[in-house]
């Protein structure tokens, strides 16, 4: 059974790579997706206004499997209110499983999912991967009560970033301090240093990948 399956796959997978905006190869690969790595998404029923996703329309990606079979082509959107990615059909929404799916690639950056959920791959190497946890929060707006009547809750994203090491997760303050504690005393005059020479912005992600690189050996974790 799992030859026959294999046989069946292969020519779907290169055909939707050099054919990939039919809508008839795209069908194909939707019917793939629900069948091996997907189920059908049911929305939550929150009011919500706004774009919830992370691009404002679907874009094509590739998507890795955790079982080793060639990758797939889909178009497919980071839902960042749920934290899945979501491809549309004419009849429902799939929604991938972590589980199932190693790694979403896009033109401008890469997910990953760890331990069932997934994140923005930031850097990934054989030592760490530092990974950044994009969703939105929740807030009420400023309101008189008794006056006004309490408003819908609305949403701004946020950010959160982990480094994920030695198999287990540690979350990351943007802050210089923070960040300077999580390496070995020793070194705390050395990366003062470098901070201040290549300007580091905790919030800028190329800045917090390129810290961790030049002083992983020193992590104090």
């Amino acid at each position: 059974m799992r030859i026959l399956v294999f046989f069946i796959f292969i020519p779907i997978v290169v055909m939707a790579q050099t054919n990939f905006n039919t809508s008839d190869m795209y069908e194909s690969n939707f019917q793939l997706v629900q069948r091996e790595i997907a189920s059908v998404y049911n929305p939550k029923t929150t009011t919500f206004t706004g774009n919830k996703y992370f691009y404002k329309k679907s874009q094509e990606a590739v998507l890795v499997l955790i079982d080793g079979e060639d990758a797939i082509k889909v178009k497919t959107n980071y839902n960042l209110l749920d934290q899945t990615f979501d491809i549309e059909g004419e009849d429902n929404i799939l929604k991938l499983e972590p589980n199932k799916v190693l790694k979403v690639t896009f033109s401008d950056r890469v997910f990953v999912s760890k331990n069932g959920k997934f994140y923005e791959s930031i850097e990934e190497n054989s030592n760490f991967s530092l990974l950044a946890d994009t969703f939105l929060e929740a807030f009420i707006p400023e309101y008189q009560p008794g006056i006004q009547e309490k408003p819908d809750p609305r949403y701004r994203k946020n950010n959160s970033v982990f480094l994920f090491y030695n198999n287990r997760f540690t979350y990351i303050e943007r802050r210089k301090n923070f960040l300077i504690s999580m390496f070995n005393k020793s070194k705390t005059k050395e990366i003062n240093t470098f901070y201040k020479k290549n300007k580091i912005s905790p919030r800028d992600n190329e800045e917090l990948k390129n810290l961790f690189i030049t002083f992983f050996d020193f992590l104090n974790l």
